[in-house]
């Protein structure tokens, strides 16, 4: 029986595929099949059924909420996620990510997990560079979003202003899993493009929800992408961002480059 903590460390014990597809175009992206081992696959496949069914009861935390502006349900995982999600919050985890882009990592993680219903509307086409906020950190142990102390779009909160920090989006990851019998034609696909302009059921390429492949790529203002309405079934994964210091974010792209919140 295995049993993992919150902290994975290892990443040898748990990927079953160290050789990743790096792709150019519509831009630099990183796609990944067979990534976990099947116990662990299993594991978090286990463990998010869980969360995605949970029900709301007295004194627990309600079920996925919808998503403002998106024909999709979210969560954010727990601010300590035990068990095989808390890979997603882990130090190993972030310096993979970041490793992968070349941004300098921070101590600032967001996970959680995505659910659109069987035909959920497209999404709309977008980028991700997004400056954020979190209560302030020292060193680089994992921070993930209070949003009573310091709301990650805002940065309002209980926080005072000193022990708050605004970063911005570096690295985004999309982890697909539970979607079991997915098939060519089934919709449900991250479509990434090469203009905020293009028409979102013709990307340059589509990202299928294959169970335990992933994709990730680096914020930018040209990561267009956007979720492809899903067909026959529904279209689970997990979703995680690290995060890049704002200074290096505004010597890469200028402050017209990070996208503002609507």
């Amino acid at each position: 029986m295995h049993c993992w903590g919150a902290e994975v460390a290892d990443l040898d014990d748990i990927l079953a595929n160290r050789r990743w597809l790096r792709r150019t175009m519509p831009f630099p992206h990183i796609v990944a099949r067979e990534v976990f081992r099947d116990t662990f696959y299993t594991a978090l496949a286990n463990q998010l059924t869980a969360v995605v069914e949970r029900r709301t009861e007295a004194g627990s935390r309600p079920p996925l909420r919808p998503i403002p502006g998106y024909d999709a349900y979210g969560g954010g995982f727990d601010r300590e996620q035990e068990g095989p999600l808390g890979l997603f919050q882990t130090t190993a985890w972030r310096d993979l990510l970041s490793g992968l882009f070349g941004i300098t990592p921070t101590p600032y993680v967001f996970a959680g997990t995505h659910y659109h219903a069987i035909g959920s509307r497209n999404g709309f086409i977008h980028n991700d560079c997004n400056p954020v906020w979190f209560p302030a950190a020292a060193g680089l142990s994992i921070q993930t979003p209070n949003y009573a102390m310091c709301d990650y779009k805002t940065g309002a909160g209980t926080a005072p202003g000193a022990e708050k920090v605004q970063v911005v989006r570096g690295v985004a990851m999309i982890f697909y899993l539970l979607n079991d019998g997915w098939q060519s034609g089934d919709g449900g696909e991250t479509g990434l493009y090469d203009s905020a302009d293009a028409d979102i059921d013709c990307p340059i390429v589509r990202c299928p929800p294959i169970n335990n492949t992933l994709i990730a790529f680096e914020c930018t203002p040209r990561s267009f992408h956007s979720f492809i309405s899903n067909r026959r079934i529904p279209r689970i994964s997990i979703i995680m961002w690290a995060h890049r210091p704002k200074q290096e974010a505004l010597e890469g792209f200028g402050a017209d480059g990070l996208e503002q919140w609507k």
